[in-house]
């Protein structure tokens, strides 16, 4: 955790990038002393997926932790969209990408790969869905089996890194991970390493890109009080895919409530309100196989406008931003 004071209003800048019961404790002492002694706070949090406990067994989440403020002069920005009642001041900040939004216009290595994409109209494939499951977790392990059990496996480009390397698919134009899939990508400027470093996570693939039309994926950190997004979304949206998010319930109502569209013209998407997870996915499977009966070209066509704009959302859009290199000076 670091501070910075911002002598502005006496605002301190507190951060948090571990997400765990120790990293919580300290961060809330933090917060407490400044407050006694007459400063507001701002909280980053850059590690959305905060899950710690208050006492052995009891487990409590990100939206939890915020709540404890009420009523008292701080406030909270971080890459997620709280589900449940949020009592506190709190501002999204788009850090899907660690180097901003613009990666694919600004980076010379991602734009090329964007120019390498191959339009609907070429492609031809028996596995119009791609789902590439990065490091393992639990949450993974049961997605694969779902997965493996259904219909859709068949219309479904699906590797699993952390379940088994020997699995994972990498293009030429890509780099591949040696123990994990976020790691560093070489090339940035040492100055800026940490907020502009990019990860081969964040490198779309051409040669998966051009043997699929859709995108599936599942978020590292799931939980019904909150929504988190990550390069996981933001790949399909600067090359303009439709995906299906195997994530939070009401996840894609989160999506939308950042000013991005969804797909319901073309998927079923029904599952986001399912409260069970299993249940949930599954559904979310069928929905990608019922897409499966769908001329590509029709579904593209019918889409044409909700990609566009979720693109210039994201790409244009101004927003607030955790991983900014002054706070981190």
């Amino acid at each position: 955790m670091r501070t910075y004071r911002v002598n502005i209003n006496m605002e301190i800048i507190l951060t948090d990038n571990l997400g765990t019961t120790e990293s919580i404790n300290k961060l809330r002492h933090s917060i407490r002393n400044n407050i006694d002694r007459g400063n507001s706070v701002l909280v980053k949090l850059l590690q959305p997926g905060v899950m710690y406990e208050s006492s052995p067994g009891r487990w409590h989440t990100v939206v939890d932790f915020i709540n404890e403020w009420q009523g008292q002069d701080v406030r909270f920005r971080s890459n997620l969209v709280p589900l449940k009642p949020c009592e506190v001041e709190f501002t999204y900040s788009n850090d899907m990408f660690f180097s901003g939004p613009k990666l694919y216009t600004e980076n010379k290595k991602c734009s090329a790969l964007l120019q390498k994409l191959k339009s609907v109209d070429v492609k031809i494939t028996d596995t119009p869905w791609e789902l590439l499951l990065g490091e393992r977790n639990d949450n993974k392990d049961l997605l694969h089996h779902l997965v493996s059990a259904h219909p859709v496996v068949n219309k479904t480009f699906m590797t699993y890194f952390g379940k088994d390397t020997s699995r994972g698919h990498w293009g030429q134009d890509v780099v591949r991970p040696v123990k994990h899939t976020a790691e560093s990508v070489a090339g940035m400027t040492a100055q800026h390493q940490y907020i502009t470093t990019l990860r081969c996570s964040d490198l779309l693939d051409p040669s998966i890109y051009n043997q699929t039309h859709y995108t599936a994926m599942i978020e590292t950190t799931i939980h019904n009080d909150f929504a988190m997004f990550s390069e996981k979304e933001a790949k399909p949206i600067v090359a303009k895919r439709p995906f299906v998010i195997f994530g939070s319930c009401r996840q894609l109502e989160a999506f939308r409530s950042l000013g991005f569209k969804t797909f319901a013209s073309v998927i079923d998407e029904s599952y986001d309100s399912v409260v069970d997870k299993q249940e949930r996915w599954h559904k979310a499977l069928d929905s990608m196989l019922e897409l499966t009966k769908s001329d590509p070209k029709d579904v593209y066509k019918k889409l044409a406008g909700v990609l566009q704009h979720n693109k210039e959302h994201f790409e244009n859009n101004d927003w607030p931003r955790c991983l900014d290199w002054d706070s981190y000076q």
